[in-house]
């Protein structure tokens, strides 16, 4: 299936319009035609069935056929703070991760980062977002927000939420360790955030401060992994344990 992305406020209770990039790609590039059926995600959950009736230069209007809710999702809610790593490579994150099923990105400001999060970069990462959401047939655009340091992430995550962190302490237990009894005991069903620091890791007071908040660490095995490596592993692992 190929799907389209439009805004919710480009739906009407019956009919569908698609605009801008998405009218190019439709009209020029896949060259859809009047009477064609294609498939549209707004990014809040809807999937809809679309027989297209009008395709103008501003435009193209298609009627409802079908709508169907959530569809390429998880029950689950997992958040990935991630230091964002020099180059393009953050691209590579909010990617796959929209494909694992991530459902928001925060993209993580530590004491040894070096890059900066920039408006043109943000606006680039939720393109990203959008490609890989329709690639992947979700219905949920992933939340991209703004960046925050460790400090921020505590002051604003729920204490109801697990927060997980990835250390290279031979001493830290794998994700399947770990998440076992936290489904056991019921703590892990609903939404998590992991946190996965910068290439030269975190520093010492970055630790202590997300263990005297109650992050539990955890381990990706005996390879050091680039940092986009290791939340996109992460994420994956996290997220088959999760569904399993």
């Amino acid at each position: 299936m190929k799907y389209f992305y439009t805004k919710p406020e480009n739906i009407s209770q019956d009919y569908v319009e698609i605009k801008g990039e998405e009218l190019k790609h439709l009209s020029r590039v896949v060259r859809k035609k009047v009477r064609d059926i294609i498939y549209v995600v707004d990014g809040k959950g809807n999937h809809y069935t679309v027989l297209l009736t009008e395709i103008k230069k501003q435009f193209a209007r298609g009627e409802i056929q079908k709508r169907t809710r959530f569809a390429g999702e998880d029950n689950f809610q997992l958040t990935l703070a991630q230091a964002v790593p020099k180059g393009s490579r953050f691209d590579l994150v909010i990617e796959k991760g929209t494909e694992i099923g991530v459902t928001s990105f925060i993209p993580l400001i530590c004491d040894r980062s070096v890059v900066d999060v920039t408006p043109a970069k943000m606006s680039r990462w939720r393109k990203v977002a959008i490609a890989a959401m329709k690639q992947c047939g979700r219905s949920v655009l992933p939340e991209i927000l703004p960046a925050q340091s460790i400090k921020e992430i505590i002051e604003s995550k729920k204490a109801s939420i697990p927060g997980f962190v990835a250390n290279q302490d031979s001493s830290s237990k794998s994700l399947s360790n770990i998440i076992r009894p936290f489904k056991e005991k019921g703590i892990l069903d609903r939404s998590a955030l992991i946190l996965i620091g910068p290439e030269g890791g975190f520093s010492s007071e970055e630790v202590q401060l997300v263990l005297e908040n109650q992050f539990v660490p955890f381990s990706l095995g005996q390879r050091r992994l680039r940092s986009e490596t290791a939340g996109i592993v992460a994420s994956a692992v996290f997220m088959e344990l999760v569904n399993g």
